[in-house]
Order: C-alpha cells, then sequence, then structure tokens
C-alpha cells in the first residue's frame, strides 16, 4: 500500500511539473521573437529534467572528477543506455536534444514537452525512420546543437556496455563535431529490461529512491570512420561505466 501511494504521489507531481515547467516557457516564448524561441525553451529544459527525476525518486550522483564542460560547439553525448530516464537524467546536466522511442511523441505531457525540446524520434525497427533520425541528427549539428546518443540501441541490464551501432556517428561526416562520452551506473534492478515502459514506471516510482552515479569523460573531436569512432567510443564508455559503479559502491551503507 505505502508503494502505491508512494507511485500515485510521484506520478501526479511529475504531470504537474512537467505541465507547470511547459506552461512557464510557453509563455517565455511567446514574448520572444520566433527564431529565439528553441533557445529560450532550452534555458528551461535542464530545470525540467532534473524535476521529472527527482519526483520519480531519481538522485543523480556525480563522481568527484566529473566535470561539465561548457557548451561551445556542436557535440554529442554519448552514454550507455539502462533507463528512460537516462534521458532526463543527462539533460538535467547537459541541456540539449534526444534521440528517443517514437512512441513518445504521443504520450500525455511527457510527449508534448519532449515535442516541445525538439526530440528527435525514431523507430528502431523501421530503416526509413532510422534514416530520417541521422539526417535530422546531422541538421542540428550544423546548427551547433548538442545532441543525446544511445549507440547501444536498446536498454540493457548490468554494466557491461553491449557493441554501439555506428549508424549515428556517420551524422558527423565533415562536420567538426564534440563527442563527450559518459558512463552511468545506477542501483541494481532500476534497468528497463522484459517489461513496458508503464510497467517500469510504476516499478521505479514505487522504490523509496533510485541512484544514479555519472562519470562524465574528455571531450574531443571526432575523427575517422562511423565504425572506428563507434568501437573506440564503446572502450571509452566501458570505462567510465567502471568507474561510475567504483564510485557507486563507495557510497553504500558499511555493514
Amino acid at each position: 500500500m505505502i508503494e502505491n501511494a508512494r507511485s500515485s504521489t510521484r506520478l501526479a507531481g511529475l504531470g504537474v511539473l512537467t505541465a507547470g515547467w511547459v506552461g512557464i516557457a510557453a509563455v517565455h516564448q511567446s514574448l520572444v521573437a520566433e527564431e529565439k524561441r528553441a533557445r529560450v525553451f532550452q534555458r528551461y529544459l535542464p530545470y525540467w529534467a532534473r524535476s521529472l527525476v527527482r519526483s520519480c525518486g531519481g538522485e543523480v550522483t556525480l563522481t568527484p572528477d566529473s566535470v561539465v564542460p561548457a557548451h561551445t560547439r556542436a557535440r554529442l553525448i554519448v552514454s550507455n543506455h539502462r533507463s528512460p530516464f537516462d534521458i532526463g537524467v543527462l539533460l538535467g546536466i547537459f541541456g540539449g536534444q534526444a534521440l528517443s522511442r517514437a512512441d513518445l511523441e504521443g504520450w500525455p505531457v511527457l510527449g508534448l514537452a519532449a515535442r516541445r525540446a525538439g526530440t528527435i524520434f525514431v523507430d528502431r525497427k523501421n530503416a526509413g525512420s532510422g534514416a530520417s533520425a541521422i539526417r535530422a541528427i546531422r541538421q542540428r549539428l550544423r546548427s551547433g546543437a548538442s545532441i543525446l546518443l544511445f549507440p547501444e540501441g536498446s536498454t540493457f541490464a548490468g554494466d557491461e556496455v553491449q557493441p554501439f551501432k555506428p549508424g549515428a556517428f556517420s551524422a558527423m561526416r565533415g562536420l567538426e563535431v564534440e563527442i563527450l562520452p559518459v558512463g552511468l551506473a545506477y542501483d541494481h534492478g532500476a534497468e528497463f529490461v522484459d517489461e513496458t515502459f508503464v510497467e517500469h514506471v510504476l516499478r521505479v516510482t514505487k522504490r523509496p529512491r533510485t541512484r544514479c552515479v555519472v562519470q562524465i569523460g574528455t571531450p574531443r573531436i571526432a575523427s575517422g570512420r562511423a565504425a572506428e569512432i563507434a568501437t573506440g567510443m564503446h572502450e571509452e564508455v566501458q570505462e567510465l561505466v567502471d568507474r561510475a559503479r567504483a564510485h557507486w559502491l563507495t557510497l553504500q551503507p558499511q555493514t
């Protein structure tokens, strides 16, 4: 009963917070020229994302040596993928725009927020949708955007980073793009596998707390073929995940 009440309260708060942030941003956007509206929404986005994660019981911890670099050029933020909450965690730290599952676009409240945030929607089972997403990523990078990318292609349990798919990296061809690798380590049992999205959200919001430790790597300008970049980033992200897990262990109660 306590767990169900906790989940209901958190989900209600999630809806109210999202509607509130989107409404405030929309009012601000209406007061500026059309070409500035996307930038205005980006100013609100990290605050909304952090509120979303907290409202669901999430607790984000950066490792002591993690540094959040300033966004000064087109950038791909490359991370392992363990939960839909990864998007909220990373948007809360870096801002930017995410590549997300196609059905999110039609969800109540969250779908509206995702569209306003410039989310690129992709149906990974549809080759045409994937090609369109790569074109959209390239267009955003040309304008200097920061894009969140999960090259594993899906969510997985555990700390072993699955091979990276090179497709999205091909969007950088011929562009000067900074890549920022990131490693995420969650409390055990927080991963999104073998359940529906609704089941996952209900299960996670019933937990007293879900911690995510974030290890930020060193940004660098990408060069080389997409497959080569994917392989190199896979190795870097795996190292960062291991470091995030090592810090997670130091946060556990001593028995």
